[in-house]
Formats: C-alpha cells, sequence, structure tokens
C-alpha cells in the first residue's frame, strides 16, 4: 500500500508539481491507496479527536469506531527567515511519536514521515548531539535525553508527554526522489515494563472473528463471504507491514507456538487472537500487531491481500479461522 503511496508521489514531483505538494496532499494520497486496497470509505475519518489529549486531533483515523489504526502525517517546511525555526521542526516531529504512543487500546499506531535530504540531514544531526536517532529502524526516545533538547523543541513537546519513555520501529523507507524520503513507523503503545522485558498490551491489527471450537470440521461448512472485520484486518496489515529483518524470528516463535498450541488442543484450526495468547504465555518480546500481521499476512498463503505474504506456512479456512497448510 505504501508503495502506491510512493509511486503517486513522484508522479506529482515529475509533472512539475512539487511545490504544491503539502501535509494535506500525503494524507489524502494514503486515504486513496487504503481505498484502492479494499478499505471502505465510510470508515476512514480525518481530524479524528485524540482519545487523550483535550482539544487535540489525530490526522487519520481507519477502521471504523474505535478505530483499528490510527495515523499522524508530518511533511514539514524547510525552515527559512519566514516561517518556524529548525528547533520547532524538531519539537512536532518528536511531539507525534508521543500523540500516538500515550493512545489507549488495540489500535495500530502510525507516524507517516516525509523529509527533504536537507531537512533529513538537518534532523539526523540535531538529534544525535542530544544522544536521539531518528535515523533509525528502532526509535527510542527516553526522557532523560528528551529533557536536554533545546527549549523549544522541549516546550512544543511538553513536560508531561516527555517524561514518557516511548519507542517506535521504522516499518517501510522509500526514497521519492533524490530529495524526498518517506518513512513510515509504527509506534508501541506506553508500557509501565521495558519493552525488553514483556509484550506490552499492545496493538491489535485485526478484529477478533468468532468464537470456534480448535477442532470443529469447518471444511464441511460454506465460507462466508468475508466479514467488514476480515476487511479491517487485510487494511490494517496493508498498514502496518512488519519489518523484513524481524519476520523471520517472528516467523519461528509463531510456528513453535502454533504447533505447541494444537498439540494441547488436539485439532488442526487456531485463531490469531489464540496465537496472541499462546506467545504471550511463552514470554515473547514481539509486539502484539507484529503476531497478527505475520499470522494473517506474511505467512498466509492465502490472505486478502497476498501481496504481503511472505511465507506459505499458513491458510485462511474461514473466517478467522487458520490451520498449518498440509
Amino acid at each position: 500500500m505504501w508503495q502506491a503511496v510512493v509511486a503517486e508521489l513522484r508522479v506529482y514531483r515529475r509533472d512539475g508539481l512539487a511545490g504544491l505538494l503539502t501535509e494535506d496532499t500525503l494524507r489524502f494520497t494514503a486515504a486513496r491507496a487504503l481505498v484502492e486496497a479494499g478499505a471502505d470509505p465510510a470508515r476512514l475519518s480525518v481530524e479524528w479527536p485524540h482519545p487523550v489529549l483535550r482539544g487535540s486531533r489525530v490526522d487519520l483515523a481507519v477502521g471504523g469506531r474505535p478505530p483499528a489504526a490510527l495515523v499522524e502525517f508530518k511533511f514539514p517546511r524547510e525552515p527559512n527567515e519566514k516561517n518556524a525555526a529548525w528547533t520547532m521542526v524538531l519539537g512536532e516531529v518528536l511531539k507525534d511519536f508521543y500523540r500516538l504512543a500515550i493512545c489507549p487500546g488495540s489500535v495500530d499506531r502510525l507516524f507517516v514521515y516525509l523529509e527533504s535530504i536537507r531537512l533529513r540531514r538537518y534532523m539526523t544531526g540535531a538529534t544525535q548531539r542530544y544522544g536521539l536517532d531518528l535515523n533509525a529502524d528502532q526509535i527510542v526516545l527516553h526522557p532523560t535525553e528528551v529533557v536536554s533538547l533545546p527549549a523549544t523543541a522541549a516546550r512544543i513537546i511538553g513536560a508531561d508527554l516527555a517524561a514518557h519513555h516511548v519507542t517506535a520501529q521504522r516499518v517501510m523507507q522509500a526514497d521519492i526522489d533524490d530529495d524526498l524520503r518517506l518513512s513510515v513507523y509504527m509506534v508501541d503503545p506506553l508500557s509501565p515494563t521495558p519493552a525488553s522485558a514483556t509484550t506490552p498490551p499492545t496493538t491489535a491489527s485485526a478484529v477478533p472473528g468468532r468464537p470456534r471450537d480448535v477442532g470443529h470440521d469447518v471444511e464441511q461448512e460454506r465460507e462466508p463471504e468475508p466479514s467488514q472485520e476480515d476487511m479491517d484486518t487485510s487494511t490494517v496489515a496493508s498498514l502496518t507491514p512488519v519489518a523484513v529483518g524481524t519476520r523471520e524470528g517472528a516467523r519461528r516463535e509463531i510456528l513453535a507456538a502454533i504447533r505447541e498450541l494444537l498439540d494441547r488442543s488436539v485439532g488442526e484450526t487456531f485463531t490469531p487472537e489464540q496465537v496472541v495468547a499462546e506467545m504471550r504465555r511463552r514470554g515473547t518480546g514481539y509486539a502484539e500487531s507484529t503476531i497478527r500481521t505475520m499470522v494473517t499476512a506474511h505467512m498466509c498463503s492465502n490472505a486478502p491481500d497476498n501481496a504481503g505474504t511472505t511465507y506459505d506456512d499458513l491458510e485462511r479456512i474461514g473466517r478467522g479461522i487458520y490451520r498449518i497448510r498440509p
């Protein structure tokens, strides 16, 4: 899905419209790509009321009420003598990570960042001076480092937000052209314990399907038409790809968890919810959103959007029901 956004932005740049591109253009392009990927336009909302910050809005909500994903977009104008200072841009970019992290509930949190090469150089140099690194696959915003930011940036973030320990993973990066780069980050929810110690109550990339006995013979019943929940699962999976370097390790853990789950149940089928629960029982370090996206997309041979399929380990045989491929 994000490759479609990249392709459309390239066309605008190629056609001489670079000076007209704005953050709203980026949001609309992403919304159009979501619809083309199968999302229901009626289940997309702009300027969604932030669930915690009074008077604040989230750029895009995906998947109805409550949303399955919340997306913030940032395409900063390069500072000059007539607009914001560089430190203001730094503060606004970092603040979006915090705004997403504090959103509660089972929701994916995406930060979509479009930046020029000049801005990227500044942001990289500025953040590294304070022990931070925005040009990395793993973003870590620790209170002891953020507190030392320039006063303007720190004031924009605010002391209450800056007191949190925020982490995010870069799940996609692509150059629009020689000057522009698009990056997509999955922001982790706040957790009272370090992310390395346990799995936080994190995001859900899918809505649970109907409960089923694991051993139920679903092959004898006609498979229903894909539900709205299934379509939301596919849509959010297209929003939140799992980084390539993460997939193989997650795949090994997930397959081991599924086999143990099936051995205990003496059945052949399972749901993503059961896999998440088993992974948590085993003390996994992977986020719930990563597990769900792996099961429903990257490991599923007949996923609704199997363009994201990397392995053919699993097979979807009913609404929210999966099995290991024979």
